[in-house]
């Protein structure tokens, strides 16, 4: 019983502390299995997922035309790979990849300046489906 005490009163300062420092963290749960888990952290939504940059890119592509957002840019080798587009409204969005293994990768979506959560859930939401 001591141990739970103290175990639900660490997991409580944890909480606070990134409250009051406003260094908020989000957890999102895995995706059709393709991907361990999400973070949300500092404007940046980052996960990993089982492809190569350049699946990760053409999915990415799918997703903004399935958004119906203006894509700018893309490309992707073997290692890493880049693309960029603007929502309706004219925020910036932007995919990056980098390979972590043969068929994995870690991909870090920001939507504007200051990054858009709920736009980064949605778009990380299409490219999961999209793979």
């Amino acid at each position: 019983m001591a141990l739970l005490k103290r175990i639900g009163s660490g997991l409580l300062l944890m909480v606070l502390a990134s409250l009051l420092t406003g260094c908020g963290v989000l957890f999102m749960g895995a995706a059709a299995g393709s991907v361990a888990g999400a973070l949300y952290y500092q404007g940046e939504l980052k996960a990993d997922v089982e492809a190569s940059p350049p699946e990760v890119i053409t999915a990415t592509e799918k997703a903004f035309r399935d958004l119906i957002w203006a894509k700018e840019t893309a490309s992707a080798s073997e290692f890493d790979g880049l693309a960029t587009a603007r929502t309706a409204t004219g925020k910036e969005v932007k995919v990056t990849v980098v390979s972590t293994a043969p068929q994995a990768s870690t991909i870090g979506i920001r939507i504007g300046t200051f990054g858009d959560e709920n736009l980064s859930r949605l778009l990380y939401d299409r490219i999961v489906s999209f793979l």
